[in-house]
C-alpha cells in the first residue's frame, strides 16, 4: 500500500471516515472505533488529507467536519442502535462527495442502505480494506468483488463476494494520528483507565453451529488470517495503554505463533496487560500458558457455551462436560483470571439444564462468567434450528426465545445468575487474583473518581431499569 504513497497527484483532496453513533455498545465501554480506523490507513496513500471523527466522543455533527473540498465519506454502520440519528447524518451529506458505507449491519442489507439513502453509492460487503483501496484506485465499480453500488441510471448492482485475502502486515491504525483518548467508561462515566484493542487476526477455522460471526453476513466464510507476530509487537508499542484487547474471534489458534508474540513481547521489555479470546484447546500447551503469563496477558474469554453435553455435540463445540473439566485442571493452574462465555436458552435445554451453569462454572474455577442468550443472525443456521422446533421462536430484536421461557424469564433468569455467582468473596477473589497478576496498576488514576463513577452507574442503572419496567406497561 505504501506504493501509493508518492505516485504523483491524489486522487482525493479530503477524506473524512465518521463513526456515526452517540453511544457506547454496553454500559462499560471504550472500543475505538478500529475497523474504521483500518480503512482511513487503507485510503490515506490517495488522499492528500484524511480525517478520522467518532462521533461518541463529539458534540457536533458528521456534517460539520465536511470541508469544502471533502471528496469521499467513508461511514462504518456496525450496529443497529441509534438508527434515527445515523438517519440524520447520512441526509445531511451534501452533493458531491462519494459516500461510502461499510461494517457489518451495513453489509446485512447493502440494498436497504441505498434504497433509503440516495447519498449513498457504494456499500461495501464484509473485510473493508481491499475493496476500499480497489475504489480509492479507480478501478471500474462493477470489477470490484464484494461492494453493492448504484449506477448512474439509479439501479443498484451486487457484486460478487470478496474472497478475503492474507491480512497486511504493514496496514494498522497509526496511534499517532488518534484524536481521542479511549478509556473504560462504566455508565456514561470516563474512568481515566487508558485501553486498546488491536486485531492481529481475522476469522476462525471452526464451525460451531450457533455462531455467525465467522462468516460475513452474506454468509461467506472469512478464512483465518494472521499478521506476523513482528507486525503484532510493533503496533503493540505504539500503543500508550497499559490494558490491551484483542478482538480476533480466536487469538490462540496457531500457539506457535503466540509464543513468538509473547517473546517479541518480553524481549523488547513492553509492560502491558492483554485479554484475548481463546478456546480451551490451549490447555493442550501449559508450557505456552506460562510464557503468556511472563508477557503480561491477564485475562482469558473462553466459550464453554453450556453445561450439557447434548447441547455441546449439536452446537458442534468439539468438546463434552468431561473435557471441560480435564481442559480447566490445566487452565486454574495459571495465574491468569478465567471468564467463560456461557449461552441460556440454548434449543433444546430445560429451566433446569440452564440453571446447571452456575454450579458448573464454580466447578470449573472460573473467576467470572458472561450469559448471553441465542441470537438468530444472518447465516448463523438459527432460523433452521428454531424452525424444526416449534416450541421456539424469534423475536422482533431476532432474540431466541420458548413456550417455557420468555425473552423477559431470560433476562430474569440472567440477572439471578449473576447474582448468584459474583457473591461478596468472588469480588475478593478477583481483586486480589488482579493484585497479584498486576493488573490494579492503574489504580492510583482511578481512585480519585471511583465516588463520582459509583453514583453515575447506580443513576444510569435506575434510569435503565425504570424505562424497562415503563415499557413493561
Amino acid at each position: 500500500m505504501q506504493k501509493n504513497e508518492n505516485s504523483g497527484k491524489k486522487k482525493f483532496r479530503h477524506v473524512l471516515c465518521s463513526y456515526p453513533y452517540r453511544r457506547e455498545l454496553n454500559d462499560a465501554g471504550f472500543f475505538p472505533p478500529l475497523g474504521l480506523e483500518f480503512i482511513a490507513e487503507a485510503v490515506r496513500p490517495f488522499s492528500e488529507e484524511t480525517d478520522l471523527v467518532d462521533m461518541r466522543r463529539e458534540k457536533g455533527r458528521t456534517l460539520d467536519f465536511i470541508r469544502s473540498d471533502t471528496d469521499l465519506l467513508c461511514l462504518s454502520i456496525n450496529w443497529d442502535r441509534d438508527q434515527a440519528f445515523i438517519k440524520e447524518e447520512i441526509s445531511s451529506i451534501p452533493e458531491g462527495i462519494l459516500v461510502v458505507v461499510g461494517g457489518r449491519h451495513a453489509t446485512e442489507n447493502p440494498a436497504k442502505w441505498m434504497e433509503d439513502f440516495p447519498r449513498v453509492k457504494i456499500v461495501v460487503r464484509g473485510d473493508g480494506e481491499e475493496a476500499i483501496e480497489e475504489i480509492c484506485s479507480g478501478k471500474p465499480l462493477d470489477e470490484i468483488s464484494g461492494i453493492s453500488f448504484r449506477k448512474d441510471d439509479g439501479s443498484i448492482v451486487h457484486n460478487k463476494n470478496r474472497i478475503p485475502g492474507e491480512l497486511d502486515n504493514d496496514l494498522f491504525p497509526d496511534r499517532r494520528r488518534r484524536k481521542y483518548l479511549y478509556d473504560l467508561i462504566l455508565g456514561g462515566a470516563g474512568t481515566g483507565l487508558e485501553v486498546d484493542m488491536i486485531a492481529s487476526s481475522r476469522g476462525c477455522p471452526f464451525n460451531c453451529s450457533f455462531c455467525s460471526f465467522s462468516k460475513n453476513p452474506w454468509g461467506t466464510k472469512r478464512k483465518w488470517s494472521a499478521r506476523s507476530p513482528e507486525s503484532v509487537v510493533s503496533e503493540i508499542a505504539m500503543t500508550s495503554a497499559t490494558l490491551v484487547g484483542f478482538t480476533d474471534d480466536l487469538f490462540t489458534y496457531d500457539m506457535d505463533r503466540v509464543e513468538k508474540i509473547c517473546d517479541l513481547i518480553i524481549g523488547k521489555k513492553i509492560k502491558k496487560k492483554f485479554f484475548i479470546n481463546a478456546r480451551l484447546e490451549i490447555a493442550k500447551r501449559p508450557d505456552i500458558l506460562k510464557k503468556m503469563e511472563d508477557a503480561g496477558f491477564v485475562f482469558l474469554m473462553l466459550g464453554v457455551e453450556s453445561a450439557k453435553d447434548e447441547t455441546l455435540k449439536s452446537m458442534n463445540k468439539g468438546f463434552d462436560t468431561r473435557q471441560i473439566e480435564k481442559y480447566f485442571d490445566v487452565l486454574k493452574k495459571t495465574k491468569m483470571l478465567l471468564h467463560g462465555y456461557f449461552i441460556l436458552g440454548n434449543i433444546g435445554e430445560s429451566i433446569e439444564d440452564m440453571q446447571k451453569i452456575i454450579p458448573f462454572a464454580r466447578k470449573l474455577g472460573l473467576d467470572s462468567i458472561a450469559l448471553s442468550t441465542l441470537r438468530a443472525g444472518p447465516y448463523s443456521g438459527l432460523q433452521e434450528l428454531v424452525r424444526n422446533n416449534p416450541a421456539y421462536h424469534i423475536g422482533e430484536t431476532f432474540k431466541i426465545y420458548s413456550d417455557f421461557c420468555s425473552e423477559d424469564e431470560l433476562s430474569m433468569m440472567r440477572r439471578k445468575m449473576y447474582r448468584n455467582f459474583f457473591s461478596i468473596p468472588k469480588i475478593l477473589h478477583i481483586a486480589k487474583k488482579s493484585i497479584v497478576l498486576g493488573a490494579l496498576t492503574m489504580l492510583p488514576k482511578f481512585l480519585p473518581r471511583l465516588p463520582g463513577i459509583a453514583a453515575n452507574v447506580f443513576f444510569h442503572r435506575r434510569k435503565r431499569n425504570k424505562t424497562i419496567r415503563t415499557k413493561g406497561r
